[in-house]
This record gives structure tokens, C-alpha cells and sequence, in this order.
């Protein structure tokens, strides 16, 4: 990893208005906004998290930030969490296994911290709902800042109280915050966004997992990207603990 200077970073959220899909015919968009869910912990929404594909089609598995399943003072799982699909309450799953649980949230700074926070989650019903599909992506796969890749993210609106997209968004570089596993971008975010999927609009595939976002602050010369959002990019690591974490079922 290729450490520049970063005077600091902050994970912030904030309140923002989202915008409606337009990039996909109506019966595409509301398929894949099905593939959307809330996960809800300890009587609290906590985020976003994405139904996905994988080997193991007898079990439904979702992919989500890590920290939206664990709390971050004690480093331990909430007591209760469950996958509400499209946040309706009738269609309330429990999540009965997680990933890794001992390596999340672990880091020696904060964007190790930041490149650790994701987690797979077994549900403890089969879930009959669209899937979105995973697809490996890496700092080299991206385009430079003269051709961004085009982006949405499909996020829970805390305000409206649904599933909903964010569009007219890309892939962003900031000379003062590089690491491979990162994906940093300018979708819009808001309460109950950490874990929302971003998409490449071309392939409709899930290559990011929302984590939060970064201020960086005291950039001489660069005062044009104080807030940027960053997600995890689906990379080998990613894709081999799916794997691992689809043949660990019983």
C-alpha cells in the first residue's frame, strides 16, 4: 500500500435527498431494489445490506459493514439481528451466523479499519427474493480521473421509510487516500446507508459495499473533495470468504 499523507479522517454521516433510478427499465429497477434489505439490531434499524449469489442456493446469505452487525465499543455482535427484505416487517429474517467475526473492525489505522468492514450473514430462512451478484473488482480495474466509473448505490431512505436508489454518481481518487480495497465515491449518503451496495451501472453488478464516509481535512492545494464516500471493492479476499463462508454451512 502506497501511504501518503492524511491529515485526517472522519467517518460522518449525514442527511442527504436521494434520487429516483432511471438507468434501468421499471421491471429491472424494482427486481433489484427487492434484492435490498435493513438489517435490524438490538430494536434499531442499522443499515443496508444486499440478498446475494453464491454456490450454496439451499441457504440465503447476505453481504453488509461490518459495523453495522457489531458494536463498535465492545467489538461484539449485537445480541439480535435480523434482515428485514425490502424493510418490511412481515418479511423479518433472523440472521443466525455472521463471517469472520474475530477479524472485523480490527485495524491498525483507519483505512485498514475501513478495508475490514464487511461481513457476510446467513439467514435462518430460505429467502425467496431477487439476488444480486458479486463481481471482482480492483483499484486497477478502475478508470483514472479523466474517465470515472459510473455508479448507484441502492440504499434505505430513513426519511421515506423504503428502498430506494442513488444515481448520477461515480468512482472518485484523491491523491491523499489510497489502499487497494477501497472505492472511494460522491453517492449520496444519509442514516441507515453503511452497507448499501454500489453498482457499476454498465454490468448491474454489485462491486462495492458502502462503509461510510471519509472528511479529509487540511489538503494544501486540494480543497475540492472534502467529503467523500468510501466502500469496500469486492476483491479476491472477498469473493474466497464467500466461498469459505457458503461450504461452512451446515
Amino acid at each position: 500500500m502506497n501511504n501518503k499523507p492524511v491529515k485526517r479522517l472522519t467517518l460522518l454521516m449525514v442527511v442527504v435527498t436521494h434520487s429516483t433510478l432511471a438507468w434501468t427499465s421499471q421491471n429491472q429497477t424494482n427486481s433489484m431494489l427487492e434484492a435490498i434489505g435493513t438489517i435490524f439490531c438490538d430494536g434499531l434499524i442499522r443499515g443496508t445490506a444486499s440478498h446475494i449469489q453464491h454456490d450454496r442456493e439451499d441457504y440465503s446469505i447476505v453481504i453488509t459493514a461490518a459495523h453495522v452487525l457489531l458494536d463498535r465499543k465492545t467489538r461484539s455482535a449485537f445480541r439480535s439481528c435480523s434482515y428485514r427484505a425490502s424493510n418490511a416487517r412481515f418479511q423479518n429474517f433472523l440472521i443466525s451466523k455472521i463471517s469472520t467475526p474475530g477479524k472485523l473492525l480490527r485495524g491498525s489505522d483507519a483505512l485498514e479499519g475501513m478495508s475490514k468492514d464487511w461481513v457476510f450473514a446467513m439467514l435462518n430462512q430460505k429467502l425467496h427474493a431477487p439476488k444480486l451478484r458479486l463481481r471482482r473488482y480492483s483499484q486497477e480495474s478502475l478508470p483514472n480521473t479523466k474517465k470515472k466509473l459510473s455508479l448507484a448505490m441502492l440504499v434505505y431512505d430513513g426519511k421515506l421509510g423504503k428502498i430506494k436508489s442513488v444515481e448520477n454518481c461515480s468512482s472518485m481518487q484523491s491523491p491523499h487516500v489510497e489502499h487497494p480495497t477501497l472505492l472511494l465515491h460522491n453517492c449520496a449518503h444519509g442514516p441507515g446507508v453503511s452497507g448499501a451496495p454500489l453498482l457499476n451501472l454498465q454490468t448491474l453488478e454489485l462491486i462495492g459495499v458502502h462503509g461510510g464516509q471519509l472528511i479529509i481535512t487540511h489538503l494544501p492545494h486540494f480543497n475540492i473533495e472534502g467529503i467523500l464516500g468510501q466502500a469496500r471493492l469486492i476483491d479476491d479476499e472477498v469473493l474466497d470468504e464467500l466461498k469459505r463462508f457458503s461450504m461452512s454451512l451446515p
